[in-house]
């Protein structure tokens, strides 16, 4: 089955806000703005990776249902809500749209962004504070909304980009994450591997890239639009924000791309997340 975006909204950083309240504020606002109550949900995703006080367990989505109030009850409901996270990066977005079209008939919302576990503003944080919601449900027709997610990857890196250092956080743990940069060689084969999978869609799919728009995230400067040009795809549209939202890269780029002024006449938007080093995918998206 495909899934059509309904409603997506994006918000920014609040004073001493943190993810979760940030990300239940973004469920509020896209069920408001979409006019479908809670009762219709059936299934809340969070794909945000960075979290308050670096907690563990229970899932972060299970935080955020019941901050944002969706079908607390289990019975009693149109449709029993269930939560979960999906942790991929970049990737998490397509993962769950993946997850949203073996659902059946429910709405599902997809719930994303990243914020210090401080809860407070770090210079040396690489990502947007900040959340984003999505609603998704079944297409109207075959022809519209998500096709399949074509994936490419390179050899994991040795060590992890972002951990919390157990050995020296001693009390802090809390408010303490440890964030190392990919080296330089592993940013070419990124760039590269986007750009593979961008045009294995293309290809698959039997698309024009004269006909799509590629919505994608922006992991560093001219990225997005270096696989754009690889692939022969003109119209392209990233966040458009100070810094890269990660892991709600995909709906940032998306709503930069409806309020464009003037839009292109695409037929097809692929989305394509990447975090410019070591993953990528791309799902076609029929407009």
């Amino acid at each position: 089955m495909r899934v059509s975006i309904i409603s997506s909204v994006t918000v920014g950083a609040s004073t001493g806000a943190g993810s979760v309240e940030r990300s239940a504020l973004a469920v509020r606002e896209v069920l408001d703005r979409s006019g479908i109550d809670n009762g219709e949900v059936g299934l809340l995703l969070n794909t945000g990776i960075h979290r308050d006080e670096n907690i563990v367990e229970p899932a972060i989505a299970a935080l955020i249902q019941k901050k944002a109030g969706i079908n607390l009850q289990y019975h009693g409901q149109r449709a029993p809500a269930l939560s979960f996270d999906i942790m991929n990066g970049p990737c998490g977005f397509l993962d769950a749209v993946q997850v949203a079209a073996v659902t059946g008939p429910h709405k599902v919302v997809i719930v994303a962004g990243e914020g210090h576990p401080s809860r407070t503003e770090h210079p040396d944080f690489p990502y947007l504070t900040s959340a984003a919601a999505v609603v998704v449900g079944p297409s109207p027709d075959d022809a519209a909304g998500f096709g399949p997610v074509y994936r490419a990857r390179t050899t994991a890196p040795d060590k992890p980009l972002a951990y919390m250092p157990l050995a020296t956080m001693g009390t802090e743990g809390v408010r303490v994450l440890g964030l190392d940069q990919p080296e330089e060689a592993a940013l070419e084969r990124g760039l590269d591997i986007a750009t593979e999978v961008v045009v294995r869609c293309l290809e698959q799919e039997g698309l024009d890239p004269a006909d799509c728009v590629l919505l994608a995230g922006e992991p560093r400067a001219g990225f997005a639009k270096t696989v754009a040009t690889a692939a022969g795809i003109d119209e392209v549209h990233t966040p458009g924000t100070p810094a890269d939202p990660h892991s709600a890269a995909l709906p940032f780029a998306y709503r930069a791309w409806l309020a464009a002024e003037p839009r292109g006449r695409a037929r097809h938007a692929l989305f394509l997340a990447a975090d410019g080093h070591f993953v990528a995918a791309c799902a076609p998206y029929g407009l």
